[in-house]
């Protein structure tokens, strides 16, 4: 037996929501980490030089992935703003109204 699935203007409200709530602040919160994990000195020794450049430009790397992530969430939001209203008068329009 298969299972019925509905999307209804609130499932899409839900998704924006958590999008909002907690996929975003996750991002967010991955950026700040980053900084967290920064070596001091005497970093990777003197023989580690390279290797802390390349440390830096990874950790710089992984911000700008956490920035692009963030951007294309809100757009995903404002685009399901626009759904979700399309959603909601489309249901609207599709009830049954009795006069």
């Amino acid at each position: 037996m298969t299972q019925d699935k509905y999307v209804t203007s609130s499932c899409i409200e839900k998704i924006q929501r958590n999008l909002n709530e907690e996929s975003i602040p996750a991002f967010r919160q991955l950026k700040s980490d980053i900084n967290d994990t920064s070596i001091g000195f005497p970093e990777f020794g003197v023989l580690g030089t390279a290797l802390s450049y390349k440390y830096g430009a990874a950790q710089n790397d992984i911000k700008e992935f956490a920035d692009s992530a963030i951007d294309v969430l809100e757009g995903w939001i404002e685009a399901l703003e626009i759904i979700q209203r399309n959603w909601r008068g489309a249901e609207e329009a599709s009830t049954v109204k009795y006069i």
